[in-house]
């Protein structure tokens, strides 16, 4: 596959720590900058020093008969010493007003940055694992920030998370305690914080029957860990009592900012709801049974696991919750993007996965009740948006009809039944 060739234009606004003045850099650069990931190189490239606020605005210009997908980006920059820079042109001003603005996400703010690298320094002193160079971002936006971060005994990751996905700090460093593969060792915590400290554990991605076989253990193991995890319960039960809200014309068009571009038609959504007494059908074929409730991910994917020789380690547990564990089990996610996955394969890594319940009921019915996990499990992972992210962040723009993706495969895989 060839690679994607870009060519965005990069707006840095500099901001001083406590200043209310504003300075613009603007950059033209081949590489993605929408998670953060190489802005502070790209503006080090350009004499510019300092660390990442927010990321003000995104707007993608489409691909060009040239074959070039072409997007403008701005990023404000705490900058202490800021280099000449232009004055902020008019059609930033609204948005550099917006990098002065208060903001409640805390690695947005100016002091989390040293704050953050005192932690770390001194969670990696007591390891004796020193840094040997500048943490390297990997995501900076509002759900979380992680870190690659260089030491003398390798690489470590870095991760902090807001309030809401608090939790996360628990399970990931429960399950790296007590269930082998299921998380990424974990060198520190701080659940107060919400600061995660993790060890390299492999390259991303993995065989989907590997993965699958893994996460099947995974859940199993976790079911007597459960009462100490306090987990939110997104079983079927939980997502029938769902179905009003995300099939009502709010969710599936969701234009609440402007029209969405992932909203459904008038009649796409007639047809979705149509199919409405399916889903039910498959929701409480699974709530009866005699699978149990127990740990499941919520947005498991072929980038949220590595492989290190035979040993799969799922990564990103923000999602976590109480549930069937079939709903996670979509070999199709754990396939790479843009791929069109063979039936064989999807097959073979769906029994292997089943293969682990094999205890409570009998492989064909198994497979049934994985059929109607499959459908379902896109209203399972559209929740993870919905009720999950969309009403907690600060800047809803950002999430809202983010669900809608899942929503679309679900009336999809509805028309192909």
């Amino acid at each position: 596959m060839n690679p994607v060739r870009r060519e965005t234009t990069l707006h840095l606004l500099l901001t001083q720590p406590g200043g209310t003045g504003v300075a613009c850099r603007t950059l033209t650069v081949d590489h993605p900058v929408y998670y953060g990931e190489h802005v502070l190189e790209a503006a080090r490239a350009a004499g510019v020093e300092g660390w990442l606020g927010r990321r003000l605005d995104f707007t993608r210009h489409g691909t060009g008969e040239d074959g070039v997908t072409r997007a403008t980006c701005t990023w404000q920059l705490f900058a202490p010493d800021p280099p000449d820079a232009a004055p902020v042109p008019d059609e930033l001003r609204g948005l550099a007003n917006a990098a002065l603005s208060p903001t409640c996400t805390l690695w947005f703010q100016p002091h989390w940055h040293a704050a953050a690298l005192a932690w770390l320094d001194e969670e990696l002193a007591a390891q004796g694992r020193p840094r040997t160079g500048e943490p390297v971002v990997l995501k900076h936006w509002q759900i979380s920030l992680l870190w690659r971060v260089p030491t003398q005994g390798g690489d470590v990751y870095f991760k902090a998370v807001p309030d809401f996905f608090a939790h996360e700090v628990t399970v990931t460093a429960r399950l790296a305690t007590e269930v082998p593969g299921a998380a990424p060792p974990v060198l520190a915590a701080d659940d107060r914080r919400g600061f995660l400290l993790l060890d390299s554990c492999g390259e991303v991605g993995g065989d989907p029957q590997a993965i699958l076989r893994q996460l099947g253990q995974v859940q199993r193991a976790a079911l007597p860990l459960l009462p100490g995890l306090t987990l939110r319960n997104r079983g079927p039960a939980y997502l029938l009592t769902q179905l009003d809200t995300l099939l009502s014309d709010a969710s599936l068009h969701a234009d609440q900012h402007g029209p969405h571009p992932d909203a459904l038609t008038p009649e796409e959504a007639a047809t979705l709801r149509a199919r409405r007494p399916e889903l039910e059908a498959a929701l409480e074929r699974l709530r009866v049974s005699p699978v149990p409730l127990t740990l499941g991910h919520g947005d498991l994917h072929g980038g949220n696991v590595t492989t290190r020789g035979k040993q799969v380690t799922l990564l990103d547990w923000s999602d976590a919750s109480l549930t069937h564990p079939f709903l996670d089990a979509n070999p199709a996610y754990l396939c790479p993007d843009g791929s069109d996955p063979d039936p064989a394969v999807l097959d073979a890594a769906r029994d292997t996965y089943l293969r682990e319940w094999t205890d409570l009921a009998p492989l064909d019915d198994l497979r049934a009740l994985h059929a109607d996990a499959t459908l379902v499990g896109e209203i399972y992972r559209a929740l993870g948006y919905a009720d999950g992210i969309q009403d907690a962040v600060e800047d809803r723009r950002e999430w809202a009809g983010s669900h809608l993706w899942h929503l679309r495969r679900l009336r999809h895989a509805l028309m192909n039944r």
